[in-house]
């Protein structure tokens, strides 16, 4: 007869310490990420998930009670770099200009860390089935919220909330734009931006910034040709 000994272990499966879970669980969220892109939010199961990360049912079920809960995390952590690269970035830079080419840049360079993330999170934008969804909602209405703020930071009244709301899903459309039916070369950005700063002072401008609408566009470097850069014709 074996006597155990008090505060020791009995021999089995070792307990992981939580660097190890830490790791098994971003396994978990990177696999989930790969089936979304593959399949999207209604083609996910646990199923495929744990096939992706090479891992059993059982330990999946150790971190995530479903993959709706997994792929929630997976959203909900791009979202939030989105947000808080944002404010990092507008905190940090200086006048308007500075602050919006600083905005501007941040939402073009997320895009481009989530690759082909994009092309699944922007066929699942409006569908309201999808976590993609709503998670972008609440994403939009907080950079309105922070947009609105920093306006005001800069003595401005706030704007309409149309106005707010045309602006920030006009700029989401032109990132999507800009990776998934463009080159992503320096012509393309020209144009995107372009588009984009034509936009801040279209539908955030006042009545001074419209009566010196062409002196702005030359501060900010907007091209106010209509035609594609490069097209002769």
């Amino acid at each position: 007869m074996t006597t155990k000994v008090p505060g020791k272990r009995s021999r089995g499966r070792p307990v992981h310490g939580a660097e190890q879970q830490d790791v098994k669980r971003r396994q978990i969220l990177a696999a989930t990420r790969d089936v979304f892109i593959q399949r999207g939010y209604h083609g996910l199961s646990v199923e495929l998930i744990v096939a992706a990360a090479g891992l059993s049912r059982p330990t999946f079920y150790k971190y995530f009670s479903s993959a709706d809960e997994a792929i929630d995390q997976v959203l909900r952590e791009l979202n939030e770099a989105l947000v808080e690269g944002m404010t990092r970035v507008t905190d940090a830079a200086h006048g308007v200009q500075g602050k919006l080419e600083a905005a501007l840049d941040y939402w073009r360079n997320w895009g481009a860390e989530q690759g082909p993330m994009l092309r699944p999170l922007f066929a699942e934008l409006h569908d309201v089935h999808s976590p993609a969804s709503s998670h972008r909602t609440q994403t939009l209405a907080v950079l309105a919220q922070r947009l609105c703020q920093l306006i005001e930071s800069l003595g401005r009244p706030r704007p309409a909330a149309v106005l707010v709301d045309v602006f920030i899903t006009s700029i989401e459309f032109l990132v999507y734009r800009y990776h998934l039916q463009t080159p992503q070369d320096a012509s393309s950005w020209q144009q995107t931006r372009n588009a984009m700063l034509r936009l801040v002072v279209g539908l955030l401008g006042n009545e001074q910034d419209w009566a010196s609408a062409v002196p702005i566009a030359k501060a900010l470097t907007i091209d106010l040709n209509p035609m594609e850069l490069g097209n002769d014709t």
